[in-house]
């Protein structure tokens, strides 16, 4: 099944969640601009900062006598920026097999079954992109607390967050502040008086003065910018992101070897656990924030997860880990640009960002560490001013401009990307080489994204009853749905499904708020009575 995908809609139009294939209005075309750009309320109807297309659109779905089923009907994806129409049918079988029912979409509103689009990136869509960094932050909490999901408390394991960084391609602008104030709040932009960038330097061979005497201020557009573009490592850049998961893969098989010493050193074994993310920073480099979990071994049971020895303690642990991170270095495959040689792959000389995590007199605790990692989830290469989609011949000239950081870096992806070995760097130019997941865990660590979708699903499905929930009913179930159109029919239907979706969640906010306030009450009226 097939439908036009021609952006319908007036580019111009300030609605979230304008679909592909939104109305039309006699004598405007999609691709014709207005001649017309001074606009007033009373000329062009234009109702609290609304297209009136928008308007007019929005009115007559909430006057169709369908209205309350529409909007049952997409609710599911309601908050969603643009959602998926699927289009088909769904049969219903019973517990042996034979068909009970038929339900065909042509029956439901608009002819098609709306579901969010499930963007993990909060620039494309902030519905599906909170949804995702909810459910990473539960799921790292299991790793960390347990006792939910069938994992077992966990509060006896040691554990360890860490950041690795790229070595330095050359010197850039940035900002260091050395003291912050007592009041700072680093998350919403930190407003501390910073350190000089780069007081000392030499001139470069290029005749560029290596020096900058600017206290940068957060959100600077020199961050990130290299004091001289032709002294920079572009390509060695780009080359150190495309290795970055092998050099991971690597690192972390090294810390396996460490704890294997540790542990003959002290008569036991031991596992380890992890969970990590990568994050792009202003120079276009990612680094790794990862979380390590250190487990006991029960032979008896294998996949139990089992405290370590009280033997085994948390400098011991770091130590293996640094270890390892230091011993771990290799040299990538040759290149015709590199003199016929490969790069080589390592990690920054700078060291480790270890911390404890609820360690005694730490200041890293449970919950600090599970939203400090869950928000990068929904995060891309923004921090870098640019985001891009995939990059081919054509797009390539235009953002692969020389005269800038970030166009080299993509056209160093491009130019590279001609040798086999390195064909993937045209895959990911958009990312400046890296082509990893956005997050990767071991299997012990907690449970996955797809037993919280799938817990979800039984919620929804048995309304709020999950003990009623058989697994068998997955197979009782019969999906044939194709892919019909991406995006909501009109503006107005945008405008109408994201409106409802923020009201419910103010009523759920409010409620939650009420239960909040009631059992602090229940609290201060348990300890009158105590007192």
């Amino acid at each position: 099944m097939t439908s036009s995908t021609l952006p319908l809609a007036p580019e111009t139009t300030t609605v979230s969640g304008t679909g592909a294939c939104a109305e039309t209005t006699v004598g405007y075309w999609p691709w014709a601009t207005p001649t017309r750009t001074t606009r007033t309320p009373a000329d062009d109807g234009w109702v609290r900062g609304h297209d009136p297309r928008t308007v007019a659109s929005g009115r007559a779905r909430a006057q169709d006598p369908d209205y309350d089923g529409w909007l049952h009907h997409v609710k599911a994806a309601s908050a969603c920026k643009h959602p998926i129409r699927l289009a088909g049918q769904i049969h219903v079988n019973d517990a042996d097999g034979n068909r009970m029912a038929t339900v065909d979409t042509e029956d439901m509103p608009d002819g098609a079954i709306y579901t969010p689009c499930g963007n993990r990136r909060a620039s494309v869509c902030p519905s599906c992109a909170e949804l995702y960094r909810r459910d990473t932050f539960h799921l790292i909490k299991a790793g960390l607390q347990g006792d939910r999901w069938g994992v077992p408390p966990l509060h006896e394991h040691i554990a360890i967050f860490l950041t690795a960084t790229a070595p330095s391609f050359g010197p850039v602008h940035h900002r260091v502040v050395k003291v912050h104030a007592a009041d700072c709040r680093k998350k919403d932009g930190c407003t501390c008086r910073s350190s000089v960038c780069h007081p000392f330097g030499r001139t470069c061979p290029h005749g560029v003065d290596l020096r900058c005497g600017d206290r940068h201020k957060a959100g600077d557009g020199q961050l990130g910018q290299p004091l001289c573009l032709d002294c920079y490592d572009h390509a060695g850049q780009v080359v150190w992101n495309h290795e970055a998961p092998e050099l991971w893969r690597r690192t972390i098989q090294q810390v396996d070897r460490e704890l294997r010493r540790l542990g003959r050193v002290h008569g036991v074994d031991l596992r380890r656990r992890y969970i990590k993310v990568y994050e792009f920073q202003v120079r276009g480099v990612i680094h790794y924030h990862a979380l390590i979990r250190l487990d006991g071994y029960n032979p008896d049971c294998p996949e139990a997860i089992v405290p370590p020895p009280a033997a085994i303690t948390r400098d011991m642990f770091e130590q293996a880990v640094r270890t390892a991170f230091v011993k771990t270095a290799y040299t990538s495959a040759s290149h015709p640009s590199n003199g016929g040689q490969g790069w080589h792959i390592a990690w920054g000389d700078k060291g480790l960002d270890l911390k404890h995590v609820n360690a005694p007199g730490g200041t890293v605790n449970l919950a600090q560490i599970t939203g400090y990692i869950a928000k990068y989830v929904t995060k891309s290469t923004e921090v870098t001013g640019l985001a891009l989609r995939r990059v081919d011949d054509l797009s390539v000239q235009v953002h692969g401009d020389p005269g800038t950081h970030l166009g080299r870096l993509i056209r160093a992806c491009w130019d590279l990307g001609e040798h086999p070995a390195y064909a993937r760097l045209r895959r990911w130019a958009h990312q400046f080489g890296y082509g990893g997941h956005i997050a990767t865990k071991s299997r012990a660590f907690s449970v996955t994204l797809g037993f919280l979708r799938m817990q979800r699903t039984i919620w929804r499905r048995t309304e709020g009853h999950p003990h009623t929930w058989d697994d068998e009913q997955t197979e009782r179930v019969i999906y044939e749905l194709g892919y019909q159109a991406t995006g909501w029919i009109t503006t107005g239907d945008a405008l109408l499904a994201n409106t409802a979706a923020a009201m419910a969640r103010a009523r759920n906010q409010a409620g939650l708020d009420a239960l909040a306030d009631e059992l602090a009450q229940q609290r201060t009226a348990t300890r009158s009575l105590a007192a």
